[in-house]
């Protein structure tokens, strides 16, 4: 893992997420290297020639760019990890997005913290007894073997399900984002019904349920991981990269038929 420290120039940056004001994002890379993730991209603007999950550069600044402008900013709703996860490995040495959830805290901002990982348990006091903060982790598996192929670093799922119980015990308003839903891994209406089971059990009352996207341009890598174990999955990736539409519509309908046997809200984003 290849990591450098970088100054950077803003911190607080407006956000196309529906209900979202800003963005905050205190590396750029992602050390947790899933295979399937979306901001890849990033790499074009540090020019970054690494396989994506192989660096990461730490804005070291970024906690005194993000102080002063708050003050001069607007108060808005703050999404914590859009393109990056702030509880990724290296915040455990940098600790930026702790410093920058403190400034937050500070400033009366409204904040939810996008992670898959079981390190902000360590910021639980931080933002427990704040009551305009909120959590969206991400699970999109039960299977830890099918974690492993497409979430290599990321926190295991025993890690990720105590870390749920940790956040709904102390009261803070938790989301589970599941997504991406995993063609063959975790799509059928069996592993649907198991993973809502397992989200009842814990006392979620809410979930966010999205399906693979940009398969294009991740099926290549998708297939290297799968070829060795799990060969009839091959296939049926090839068949929703043919009619991604009808696949849509058939998992958002098989989504909302178990869902309906739950109670929990569940919205489908797709």
């Amino acid at each position: 893992m290849k990591v450098q420290e970088i100054q950077c120039r803003s911190a607080l940056n407006l956000s196309k997420i529906p209900g979202m004001d800003y963005c905050l994002n205190p590396y750029v890379g992602c050390s947790h290297g899933c295979i399937y993730c979306y901001a890849t991209f990033m790499k074009r603007f540090r020019n970054h020639q690494e396989e994506w999950g192989s660096f990461v550069d730490a804005k070291v600044n970024f906690a005194d760019v993000l102080r002063k402008e708050v003050r001069k900013k607007r108060i808005g709703m703050v999404a914590i990890g859009t393109v990056q996860d702030g509880y990724q490995p290296v915040e455990a040495k940098y600790q930026i997005t702790s410093q920058s959830i403190g400034i937050l805290v500070e400033n009366n901002f409204p904040f939810e913290i996008l992670t898959k990982s079981s390190l902000i348990v360590r910021d639980l006091d931080l933002f427990k007894r704040y009551e305009k903060a909120s959590v969206e982790l991400t699970l999109t598996t039960l299977d830890e073997n099918v974690r492993k192929l497409f979430e290599p670093k990321a926190s295991s799922v025993q890690a990720r399900l105590q870390t749920l119980e940790k956040l709904l015990a102390n009261d803070i308003e938790t989301t589970v984002f599941f997504g991406p839903v995993i063609p063959y891994f975790s799509d059928s209406p069996e592993q649907l019904r198991r993973f809502f089971a397992q989200m009842q059990k814990i006392g979620v009352s809410r979930i966010l349920v999205d399906k693979l996207n940009y398969l294009e341009s991740k099926i290549g890598k998708i297939i290297r991981k799968i070829s060795n174990n799990y060969a009839p999955a091959i296939p049926y990736y090839r068949n929703i990269l043919r009619d991604q539409i009808g696949y849509k519509i058939s998992l958002r309908r098989r989504v909302k038929e178990v869902a309906s046997d739950f109670k929990i809200a569940v919205e489908v984003l797709f």
